[in-house]
């Protein structure tokens, strides 16, 4: 039975691409991580990612600093500190140090989690104008990832282009 699904599925291929041929079938190509690095969307929303996520990175640095000073008041003056203020600031110290790696930890969970759905965003934006150029160009298939691409198959430009127009097209109309 299995050897019937594969069999079948191989003439259904054969059958395809032979027809394709003969009628000339039109394929382009979209790199992902070009969309990803230089669309004016993803520059967009890493700019917005940036100040949104400031003042806490602002915070987690004044920490950083208060953990360092403080652990250099420990290295510079054991023998200037009685053994209880040396024993306060340890437990300062430590309290910090949990403070600032509990900080630093949700800031880049939170960072992480919002660059996917900006991210997601953008390859939506993406999608969208790919599929406009199909339409309009009449494509039979465009595809994001391979193994190769010829630069005659490269829409890429296009799609970036688009997705500039359609960005500029969003920020006139809102103001």
């Amino acid at each position: 039975m299995k050897n019937f699904r594969i069999g079948g599925i191989a003439i259904i291929l054969v059958a395809v691409s032979m027809g394709a041929v003969a009628q000339g079938i039109k394929i382009g190509y979209v790199n992902p991580f070009r969309i990803q690095n230089e669309s004016a969307t993803a520059k967009r929303a890493m700019e917005n990612l940036k100040k949104e996520f400031a003042s806490r990175e602002q915070e987690v640095a004044q920490l950083q600093k208060r953990v360092a000073g403080l652990r250099d008041e420990l290295d510079k003056g054991p023998s200037t500190m009685s053994p209880d203020e040396r024993q306060a600031k340890e437990k300062a110290f430590a309290g910090l140090a949990r403070q600032l790696q509990q900080m630093q930890q949700d800031l880049v969970e939170d960072i992480n989690l919002r660059k996917r759905e900006e991210f997601g965003r953008v390859i939506s934006a993406a999608n969208a104008v790919i599929q406009q150029i199909a339409e309009s160009g009449k494509y039979d298939l465009i595809v994001q990832d391979a193994a190769f691409s010829s630069p005659r198959t490269d829409i890429t430009d296009q799609v970036l282009g688009g997705m500039a127009k359609r960005l500029e097209e969003k920020g006139t109309s809102g103001k």
